[in-house]
C-alpha cells in the first residue's frame, strides 16, 4: 500500500516537473523576445563653483534633465563664486526648471585650504601678476564681498526672499553618507576646486574607495594654465586640496583638463546657435546677461570667442563614448610657492612620486557630437 501511494505520488511529483518545464519552456521562449531591462540611471553627485547658466549651471542642468542620470545631489564649493553664492544661483536655476523635485543641495567648505599661497584678494592678485597672469587678473570669489548665508546671496542677487527650499549646511559630511549609502555606485563630478573632496578624505580615509569614479574638471597637462601659465584656475585656486585628492585611493580618476577645453572652442556661430536653442525665457535671460553674452554681443569684428569646461565633464558623464582619446598618466599637483604653484603634473608609472595613482586624462573627443548634445539639452530646459 505504501509502494504504491510513494508510485502514485511519485507519478503526480514526476507530471508536475514536465508541466513546469514546459511551462518555462514556453516562458523563456518569451522572454527571449522580449526586450533588454532598461538599466537603472547612473547615480551622480556634482561638487561646483556654480555661476549662472554658464559653464556650471548648464553642466549641472544637463545631468538633472537626463533621464540616464540620477543626479542625487548638489554641493557648493568656493571658486568662481562663493559657496554661499552659488547656492543662491543654484536655487534661482532651480526655480526655473523643476523646483518641486529638486536633488539634495548642500553647502561644502566656504574658504580653500591653500595653505602656501594664502587667500587674500591682494595675495591672489599678485601672484597673478608674479607669475604670468592670463586672465586679465581673474580671481573668482575674492572679487566679490562673501555673503554670511546663502539667502542673503539669494537676497542681493534677485532683490527678493529666497524660496522656502531645504538647504544642508554639511556638504563635506553629505558626500561622506552618500558614498556609504551607495558604495561603488556614484559618480562624483568635480567641476570646481577640489576643497570638499580633500576635507572629505581627510575625516574619512575610506571615502575615496566607495565612488566608482571622480571625474575632474580641472589641470592643465600639456598646454598653460588659464590663471597664470603654470595653472590652470580650479587648480590653482586650492593647490593643496587638489594634491589630497588626486593621491586619495579613487579606482577610477578622470581629468577633463585644459588639453580638451582649448580644443572645444564657442566662436560666435555655435554662440548663436546655443541661444536660439534656450526656450526658457528666465534662463534666456540669465544666459544673456553673462558676461561672455555681452563680449560676444559688442563684438563686432567677430573675434571673440570663449570656451566650455565644465560642460564637457557632464557630457561625459551622460554619454562616455564621446571620449574618442585619453592619455594615462600617475598625476600630481605642485604644492609649493612660486610659478608652478597649482601646475598638474603628468608622470609615467616609471619615475612617478610615491603615492601618486593613475588616472585617465581626456585628449580628444566627438565635437560635433559634444555640440548636439549641448544643443538639445538646452531646448529641454
Amino acid at each position: 500500500m505504501v509502494n504504491s501511494l510513494l508510485k502514485k505520488a511519485l507519478s503526480v511529483i514526476c507530471a508536475g516537473c514536465i508541466c513546469m518545464a514546459a511551462s518555462y519552456s514556453a516562458c523563456a521562449a518569451v522572454d527571449s523576445k522580449a526586450e533588454t531591462p532598461k538599466k537603472a540611471p547612473q547615480k551622480v553627485i556634482l561638487d561646483t563653483d556654480m555661476v549662472e547658466m554658464f559653464d556650471d549651471g548648464v553642466a549641472m542642468m544637463m545631468l538633472y534633465k537626463n533621464p540616464d542620470i540620477d543626479l542625487m545631489g548638489v554641493v557648493t564649493v568656493t571658486g568662481n563664486s562663493w559657496a554661499n553664492d552659488g547656492m543662491a544661483y543654484l536655487v534661482r536655476q532651480m526655480e526655473h526648471i523643476d523646483i518641486q523635485s529638486i536633488p539634495v543641495m548642500a553647502i561644502g567648505e566656504q574658504y580653500p585650504i591653500r595653505t602656501a599661497g594664502g587667500f587674500t584678494k591682494e595675495g591672489l592678485k599678485k601672484e597673478l601678476t608674479t607669475y604670468g597672469d592670463v586672465m586679465a587678473g581673474y580671481i573668482g570669489a575674492q572679487e566679490n564681498k562673501n555673503p554670511r548665508t546663502w539667502q542673503e546671496a539669494y537676497k542681493n542677487h534677485y532683490k527678493k526672499n529666497p524660496p522656502k527650499v531645504t538647504v544642508r549646511n554639511n556638504g563635506v559630511d553629505y558626500l561622506i553618507e552618500q558614498a556609504h549609502r551607495y558604495p561603488h555606485q556614484i559618480k562624483l563630478v568635480a567641476i570646481g576646486p577640489a576643497t570638499n573632496i580633500a576635507k572629505a578624505v581627510e575625516k574619512d580615509p575610506s571615502v575615496a574607495e566607495l565612488f566608482d569614479e571622480i571625474i575632474y574638471m580641472g589641470g592643465a597637462f600639456w598646454v598653460k594654465g588659464n590663471a597664470h601659465e603654470g595653472s590652470e584656475f580650479n587648480i590653482w585656486l586650492d593647490p593643496e586640496a587638489a594634491k589630497i585628492a588626486y593621491r586619495a585611493p579613487f579606482d577610477n580618476q578622470t581629468f577633463v583638463a585644459l588639453d580638451i577645453t582649448d580644443k572645444t572652442i564657442m566662436d560666435r556661430e555655435k554662440f548663436e546657435k546655443i541661444r536660439s536653442h534656450i526656450k526658457n525665457p528666465e534662463l534666456l535671460r540669465m544666459f544673456n546677461e553673462s558676461f561672455f553674452a555681452k563680449n560676444f554681443d559688442k563684438d563686432e569684428e567677430n573675434k571673440f570667442k570663449w570656451f566650455v569646461w565644465d560642460v564637457i565633464a557632464a557630457a561625459i558623464v551622460i554619454d562616455p563614448s564621446l571620449i574618442t582619446s585619453t592619455r594615462i598618466a600617475y598625476v600630481d599637483c605642485i604644492t609649493n610657492p612660486g610659478a608652478e604653484y597649482g601646475k598638474t603634473v603628468p608622470y609615467n608609472k616609471e619615475n612617478a612620486p610615491e603615492g601618486t595613482r593613475p588616472a585617465s586624462i581626456v585628449m580628444e573627443i566627438d565635437y560635433e557630437r559634444f555640440w548636439n548634445m549641448l544643443y538639445k539639452s538646452l531646448e529641454e530646459l
